[in-house]
């Protein structure tokens, strides 16, 4: 699997990210998401979101997944910090969005107890029916996986 660090673009600092972000800044949101296999997308969160990357990633999402039904997905918050209010509702907005076609979402949260239980928490209340969270990307790639897969 591709490290969305490592795709050519640049590295993205511990900052919010806003409409006055450069286009390599942009391309580097942007690069966070991919398709890891069929019918699989990766979301890698950066580390401090806004309501504007949250837009950037989820475009890229959607136009990624269009033509897919069904869908699982991983994402990655072992970097993110829990988001502000506003960029929490773009997140639900978006992700409610999708959520009728995601047969299965797995967080990797590394060993952050506290965004553990917020992951499962937030995707609950954003209508994902199939979630699970994992301490690594692997195990949560492994788990999406397996429910493309039924």
């Amino acid at each position: 699997m591709m490290n969305p660090r490592t795709v050519g673009v640049m590295e993205l600092g511990q900052r919010a990210y806003g409409p006055d972000s450069t286009l390599e800044e942009r391309a580097a949101i942007q690069a966070r998401v991919q398709i890891v296999e069929d019918r699989i997308l990766l979301l890698h969160e950066i580390p401090i979101q806004t309501s504007f990357s949250v837009n950037l990633m989820f475009d890229r999402f959607d136009a990624l997944a269009n033509d897919w039904d069904r869908f699982g997905y991983v994402i990655d918050l072992t970097d993110a910090h829990r988001p502000d209010v506003a960029t929490r509702t773009t997140l639900k907005q978006r992700v409610l969005r999708l959520s009728p076609r995601v047969v299965h979402m797995s967080a990797a949260v590394g060993g952050n107890a506290l965004m553990r239980a917020m992951a499962r928490l937030v995707a609950h209340a954003m209508g994902l029916p199939s979630v699970s969270v994992h301490a690594t990307r692997a195990q949560a790639l492994e788990e999406v996986r397996r429910a493309v897969a039924r």
